[in-house]
């Protein structure tokens, strides 16, 4: 299943109440997915787009000591009542979660994880070749 497809079963039932948006941020730092309500429209274009590239740098340089440490499961951040909780995903991707401040993180990263863990059970069990070049194309961008 591709990440694109895992949004949209996100979109279902699969959101914890609290999630306000979550979103697919290449390894380019380039948002290349979202569902629910934009939380950075109020940003300047240039300004949401260093914030994404500053997401999927930070995911890019934590996997530089997954040797010594570990993978990261996930990075949270909380600004005000808002909490941003950054997960890694397949080929260099980053899944960005925004919630409201009370939802547990580790809540959020369950879903998700589960989600990449056992994709067959919530699409498709293999990507056709169209949405293949459609995800490496949106990607490019």
């Amino acid at each position: 299943m591709t990440l694109n497809k895992m949004i949209v079963c996100l979109e279902g039932s699969m959101i914890p109440s609290g999630v306000e948006f979550v979103g697919i941020i290449n390894e380019k730092g380039r948002l290349v997915e979202t569902i629910g309500k934009d939380l950075l429209c109020d940003m300047p274009r240039d300004i949401k787009e260093m914030f994404c590239m500053k997401i999927a740098l930070r995911s890019s340089m934590q996997k530089d000591f997954d040797e010594y440490l570990g993978p990261v499961n996930y990075c949270m951040t909380q600004r005000g009542n808002t909490k941003f909780i950054s997960i890694p995903a397949v080929n260099g991707n980053t899944i960005l979660g925004i919630t409201k401040k009370k939802v547990e993180p580790s809540v959020v990263v369950g879903c998700v994880t589960q989600m990449l863990q056992s994709p067959n059970q919530y699409g498709d069990k293999k990507t056709s070749k169209k949405e293949q070049k459609e995800m490496n194309q949106s990607e490019s961008i």
